[in-house]
């Protein structure tokens, strides 16, 4: 084989491994989010509207391009162990605050006695969800 077409079948090669990976790691964050926060929280139910108004919320406070690339991190953490000291630390703080931001913009913490509660969107990083936290007519 010539050394012109080696080069051309390895750079062909290689051009569609990359597409494939890319395509392996991007994933749609309306499916995405939910599924990891099902994951990581709990069984609970949620309306696909507020589901859609949570992860809208949160591709605009961070902004799509980031949101894709802390998901496609994710994703290769989980599915291939790879990570990076540089990679993990932002990986785990994105779990905790997909975990936080779920929490103060749902009622989960009112429904979470109920087994598989069903939990509405209320609004993207509230001040307080706690109902615990309210001390009304205190003097």
């Amino acid at each position: 084989m010539k050394r012109r077409t080696l080069l051309i079948a390895s750079a062909a090669t290689l051009g569609v491994a990359a597409v494939g990976t890319a395509a392996w790691a991007y994933e749609d964050s309306h499916v995405f989010v939910p599924q990891l926060l099902q994951q990581l929280v709990g069984d609970f139910r949620m309306d696909a509207e507020d589901q859609r108004k949570f992860v809208d919320a949160m591709t605009e406070h961070y902004g799509a391009r980031k949101l894709k690339a802390l998901m496609a991190l994710y994703k290769i953490r989980a599915q291939t162990g790879l990570g990076s000291d540089y990679t993990n630390p932002k990986v785990d703080q994105f779990e905790r605050r997909l975990v936080t931001d779920f929490m103060v913009s749902t009622d989960y913490l009112r429904q979470r006695q109920a087994e598989n509660p069903k939990v509405s969107f209320l609004g993207y990083r509230l001040p307080c969800s706690n109902p615990y936290a309210r001390f009304e007519g205190v003097s």
